[in-house]
């Protein structure tokens, strides 16, 4: 696909992408870019993500990318968009989730 087909705009709105060792699932996290930054920037300390299966995209409200499940973040609090994308990654298979706390797994 040319870098054309889709609009500018729009991909100016993918604000990380993780692409994991081994393959699987992608997984679209939408939501409010000036509250995701704080949380890509704890998630890229992660030093075992990169071990993760598929790829994980974060992005704006109007980012438009190929992916498997497109996730839209219900808060602008860090700590707990921080834990759901986790919870998210884990249902999908990506992760193992070890440390996610337990009453969000059931989410």
């Amino acid at each position: 696909m040319s870098k054309t087909a889709t609009p500018a705009q729009h991909h100016s709105d993918l604000l990380w992408q993780l692409t994991g060792a081994r393959a699987g699932p992608v997984l679209l996290v939408t939501g409010d870019l000036d509250a995701l930054g704080p949380v890509v920037e704890r998630m890229q300390a992660l030093p075992s993500l990169v071990y993760m299966r598929g790829t994980l995209k974060v992005g704006g409200h109007n980012v438009q990318e190929d992916a498997d499940v497109v996730f839209e973040l219900p808060s602008r609090d860090p700590t707990e968009s921080y834990w759901l994308i986790l919870t998210q990654a884990k249902g999908l298979g990506m992760i193992s989730g070890r440390g996610i706390p337990t009453d969000l797994e059931a989410a």
